[in-house]
């Protein structure tokens, strides 16, 4: 009785703690961290535009999405390649603008719907980024009366595209 006993706690406690961090999927896992990143709404970001306040604007989706549409000023950084870039000086440089800096520099991020951008806010935390934020509801929420009908250009690879 007591080895069947051992073998219940043993087996529910594998079903129990097993899963904890497993997703179904990106989407989910984004449910998920919501609550422990920062968000902008479109009012506050348009409100830093048009003051010419200084801050890093990241549109972390596919080249194909950026060219067909994105918000003016921002830099194209694919979450796909964003932690591997984001220190890159050479990558800065093309862009003409100096490596953020993790403690003063402040980074909102973008993407169509707003999941990538809080895997990529959450990301950046990670990596000691101390003021970064997502856009809420993404480039969708920015402009909502955008062509439903266009089409995104072919993209030039990388992932997710």
């Amino acid at each position: 009785m007591r080895k069947l006993s051992i073998l219940f706690l043993l087996s529910f406690s594998v079903l129990f703690f097993g899963c904890t961090g497993i997703y179904e999927d990106g989407t989910e896992m984004a449910e998920n961290y919501k609550s422990s990143i920062e968000q902008i709404s479109v009012d506050d970001l348009h409100k830093k535009i048009e003051s010419g306040e200084e801050f890093l604007l990241l549109d972390i989706r596919q080249p194909g999405e950026y060219y067909t549409e994105n918000i003016p000023g921002s830099i194209l950084l694919p979450r796909g390649i964003l932690e591997f870039k984001i220190y890159d000086e050479e990558f800065w440089s093309s862009q003409y603008l100096y490596p953020p800096m993790k403690d003063s520099t402040e980074i909102v991020v973008y993407c169509k719907s707003g999941n990538r951008g809080i895997l990529a806010v959450r990301s950046l935390k990670q990596l000691g980024f101390k003021n970064v934020k997502n856009l809420e509801g993404g480039y969708d929420a920015f402009n909502p009366n955008q062509d439903p009908n266009a089409k995104p250009k072919a993209s030039s690879g990388g992932c997710g595209g």
